[in-house]
């Protein structure tokens, strides 16, 4: 189900990418299931919208 998406997500430019992933951080932090929390803060680097670059900072 994922990879679908993922393809898709690998399309977008690197600043695109940053912002999806900063919206989904900003999403995960008001989250107050903490599974669920758990997941969406996960969900940039599942959906491989982090680059190297992003996990450095």
């Amino acid at each position: 189900m994922l990879e679908p998406m993922i393809a898709i997500l690998d399309d977008l430019c690197a600043q695109d990418r940053q912002v999806l992933a900063d919206v989904i951080n900003r999403f995960s932090q008001e989250e107050t299931d903490p599974d669920r929390q758990l997941t969406a803060w996960e969900a940039p680097a599942t959906l491989g919208l982090l680059t190297d670059d992003c996990l450095r900072s």
